[in-house]
């Protein structure tokens, strides 16, 4: 705890006077402590030793794929509380998790896989929610609330976590803010009254905006910028049932829709090959439209602009037979495409 301190207390020292340079945060290192909940059935198991609640100290590394996704690693030492607390036992646990940050968020999401080595030894899939508190640009303060599934035993735990984390990278400088060329000046015979370097005899738009590019004519120019965004929500097995963090994702696509009114979108459901065809088809369907409705009633989206449609599992992701297999052809996906006419500007 104490070396836990000191490296805290000397990261947010080195940072502070680099809080006006960019930072590139492809390498995280974090150090944390978390708090685990066992399932109440190990409490009273005596294979299990009645373990009840743990306490972690441990350290994490992440590194940056791209603008919204990281891989991270982890590793923690834990101390558990048994035979109803007359006794402590100690633990590891290590694994990896994928996260995702929405764009312009501090809040991520993510998922992964632990190894547990305490009472027993069992491998347990997670996923949880994350929150980024900035300290400067290479540091910050974070908590997360993460769910542990035994995919061994059959157990759920619970876990809540605070930790602080540190960015390595190269230091950029900001580049200075191009100056614009001086405008020559108008001969005095010639008027320009909206100043656009177009004369007004020429001038088939007058008062366009000083901060604009015209044509020869005098006219605003436009360029055309295609835009898009993808959804991918996931289910659990044999529900159709949105969680929050799908109604987070959804929320996004209802946002593009309203910034892009003249788009549509096709919502598509899957499944995982497990079960009859049939069933499967069916369960596809209640997933697009349990998108589509959210999209409807939650988001003011106007049903018009949206189709629903089920492949059961005739589109799987994966082909292999596994739970991570199956989890990801549990999924709702849509895509649009749509272009926008922007000013440009000088």
């Amino acid at each position: 705890m104490k070396f836990f301190k000191i490296s805290l207390l000397t990261a947010i020292i080195s940072t502070s006077a680099m809080a006006d340079e960019t930072i590139d945060k492809t390498w995280e290192l974090g150090v944390f402590g978390d708090y685990i909940k066992s399932s109440t059935a190990k409490e009273s198991s005596i294979d299990w030793q009645q373990m009840e609640a743990g306490k972690s100290i441990g350290i994490d590394l992440q590194k940056a794929v791209n603008d919204f996704w990281k891989v991270r690693i982890e590793l923690a030492r834990t101390r558990y509380d048994v035979f109803n607390g007359t006794d402590k036992a100690y633990g590891n646990r290590y694994g990896i998790d994928a996260i995702y940050t929405p764009e312009d968020s501090d809040m991520y999401l993510f998922t992964g896989v632990k190894r547990f080595n305490n009472a027993e030894s069992y491998n347990a899939l997670n996923v949880g929610v994350g929150y980024n508190f900035k300290l400067s640009d290479r540091s910050s303060f974070y908590t997360e609330a993460v769910v542990y599934r035994d995919v061994d035993y059959g157990y759920t735990d619970q876990g809540f976590k605070l930790g602080y984390k540190y960015a390595f990278g190269d230091t950029k400088k900001s580049t200075p803010a191009k100056v614009d060329k001086p405008v020559k000046p108008v001969m005095k015979k010639e008027l320009d009254g909206d100043k656009d370097g177009v004369f007004d005899k020429n001038d088939l738009c007058k008062d366009t905006p000083t901060n604009v590019k015209v044509d020869s004519r005098g006219c605003t120019l436009y360029a055309e910028e295609s835009v898009s965004i993808k959804l991918n929500v996931n289910f659990p097995m044999e529900s159709a049932a949105l969680s929050p963090a799908s109604m987070i994702e959804i929320q996004r696509l209802a946002d593009f829709m309203k910034e892009y009114k003249n788009t549509d979108v096709v919502i598509e459901g899957h499944t995982s090959a497990t079960g009859e065809a049939d069933y499967n088809l069916a369960l596809s369907e209640k997933r697009a439209y349990s998108v589509k409705n959210a999209l409807i009633n939650n988001f003011n989206i106007s049903a018009n602009r949206l189709s629903a449609v089920g492949f059961g599992e005739t589109q799987l992701l994966s082909q292999g037979n596994t739970a991570a297999d199956h989890k990801v052809n549990r999924r709702v996906v849509a895509q649009i495409k749509t272009t926008t006419k922007n000013v440009v500007k000088k």
